[in-house]
Protein backbone atom coordinates (compact mmCIF):
# COMPACT_ATOMS: atom_id res chain seq x y z
CA UNK A 1 0.00 0.00 0.00
CA UNK A 2 0.97 3.62 -0.94
CA UNK A 3 0.64 6.77 0.99
CA UNK A 4 0.07 9.93 -0.51
CA UNK A 5 0.28 13.04 1.87
CA UNK A 6 -0.60 16.52 1.25
CA UNK A 7 -0.33 19.46 3.17
CA UNK A 8 -2.82 22.47 2.56
CA UNK A 9 -2.71 25.86 4.78
CA UNK A 10 -6.26 26.77 4.66
CA UNK A 11 -7.54 29.39 6.76
CA UNK A 12 -9.65 28.52 9.52
CA UNK A 13 -12.96 30.14 8.43
CA UNK A 14 -12.46 28.38 4.96
CA UNK A 15 -11.58 24.99 6.39
CA UNK A 16 -15.50 23.52 6.17
CA UNK A 17 -16.00 24.89 2.25
CA UNK A 18 -12.79 23.46 1.62
CA UNK A 19 -13.00 19.98 2.88
CA UNK A 20 -16.42 19.56 1.60
CA UNK A 21 -15.61 20.75 -2.22
CA UNK A 22 -12.22 18.77 -1.87
CA UNK A 23 -14.60 15.75 -1.15
CA UNK A 24 -17.17 16.36 -3.56
CA UNK A 25 -14.41 16.68 -6.52
CA UNK A 26 -11.03 14.97 -5.58
CA UNK A 27 -12.37 12.12 -3.12
CA UNK A 28 -15.55 11.19 -5.92
CA UNK A 29 -13.13 11.89 -8.55
CA UNK A 30 -10.46 9.34 -6.96
CA UNK A 31 -12.69 6.49 -6.79
CA UNK A 32 -13.51 6.27 -10.11
CA UNK A 33 -10.21 4.31 -10.03
CA UNK A 34 -9.50 1.00 -8.86
CA UNK A 35 -6.36 1.56 -6.66
CA UNK A 36 -7.59 4.18 -4.60
CA UNK A 37 -8.63 2.51 -1.14
CA UNK A 38 -9.39 6.44 0.88
CA UNK A 39 -8.81 9.34 2.37
CA UNK A 40 -8.81 11.22 5.58
CA UNK A 41 -8.61 14.42 6.15
CA UNK A 42 -6.45 15.76 9.63
CA UNK A 43 -6.65 19.25 10.35
CA UNK A 44 -4.07 21.86 12.72
CA UNK A 45 -6.07 24.31 14.36
CA UNK A 46 -2.51 26.19 15.35
CA UNK A 47 -0.87 25.97 12.26
CA UNK A 48 -4.06 26.73 9.97
CA UNK A 49 -3.31 23.49 8.42
CA UNK A 50 -5.21 20.78 6.72
CA UNK A 51 -3.33 17.44 5.67
CA UNK A 52 -4.91 15.15 3.32
CA UNK A 53 -3.65 11.17 3.45
CA UNK A 54 -4.51 9.25 0.89
CA UNK A 55 -4.77 5.33 0.65
CA UNK A 56 -3.33 4.03 -2.66
CA UNK A 57 -3.62 0.06 -3.53
CA UNK A 58 0.52 0.35 -5.48
CA UNK A 59 2.44 3.04 -6.50
CA UNK A 60 1.18 1.80 -10.25
CA UNK A 61 -2.23 1.89 -9.48
CA UNK A 62 -1.72 5.20 -8.90
CA UNK A 63 0.07 6.73 -11.15
CA UNK A 64 -2.09 5.30 -13.74
CA UNK A 65 -4.10 8.03 -13.36
CA UNK A 66 -4.10 10.47 -16.42
CA UNK A 67 -2.45 13.99 -15.68
CA UNK A 68 -5.12 15.13 -17.30
CA UNK A 69 -7.83 13.48 -15.08
CA UNK A 70 -5.82 15.78 -12.45
CA UNK A 71 -5.81 18.65 -14.15
CA UNK A 72 -9.13 18.62 -14.42
CA UNK A 73 -9.94 17.95 -10.76
CA UNK A 74 -7.57 20.42 -10.23
CA UNK A 75 -9.64 22.94 -12.56
CA UNK A 76 -13.26 21.83 -10.68
CA UNK A 77 -11.93 22.90 -7.16
CA UNK A 78 -12.43 26.59 -8.32
CA UNK A 79 -11.35 29.47 -6.56
CA UNK A 80 -10.87 26.96 -3.45
CA UNK A 81 -7.96 25.18 -5.28
CA UNK A 82 -5.52 25.72 -2.75
CA UNK A 83 -1.29 25.47 -3.35
CA UNK A 84 0.28 21.95 -1.62
CA UNK A 85 2.91 23.14 0.76
CA UNK A 86 4.46 20.10 1.04
CA UNK A 87 3.58 16.33 -0.26
CA UNK A 88 5.17 13.09 0.19
CA UNK A 89 4.39 9.63 -0.15
CA UNK A 90 5.51 6.52 1.93
CA UNK A 91 4.96 2.92 1.45
CA UNK A 92 3.22 0.69 4.04
CA UNK A 93 5.89 -1.77 5.16
CA UNK A 94 4.93 -5.41 6.76
CA UNK A 95 7.62 -7.67 8.35
CA UNK A 96 6.89 -11.34 8.99
CA UNK A 97 8.26 -12.36 12.50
Amino acid sequence: MIIEWLKFQVPPEQWETFIQRDEEVWTAGLQQFSGFLGKEVWVDPEKHEIVMVVRWESQEKWDAIPVSKIQQLDEEMGVLKMPILESRSYQIRKFMH
